[in-house]
């Protein structure tokens, strides 16, 4: 099998593991902060903050202001 297709499967994968990172993903259609994603989806910042972290090491999102101490923004990439 080639690489790029298991790269594509294992990116599938890490999204179906979580339906959180999924709905935090499909959230993003423009610059948002974990608060405002937390308060949508009814749960704490600080899951949304562990899977916006999880989201930006897979290479699904990026911080768009990673040097402010409060109010970052994500984005999709």
């Amino acid at each position: 099998m080639k690489k790029s297709v298991i790269d594509s499967y294992r990116k599938e994968i890490f999204l179906k593991k979580s339906i959180l990172r999924k709905q935090v993903l499909d959230l993003l259609d423009k610059p948002k902060t974990a608060t405002e994603i937390a308060k949508v989806l009814q749960k704490h910042r600080s899951a949304i903050s562990r899977v916006l972290l999880d989201l930006e090491q897979a290479g699904y999102v990026e911080c768009i202001n990673p040097k402010d101490k409060s109010f970052r923004h994500y984005v999709k990439k």
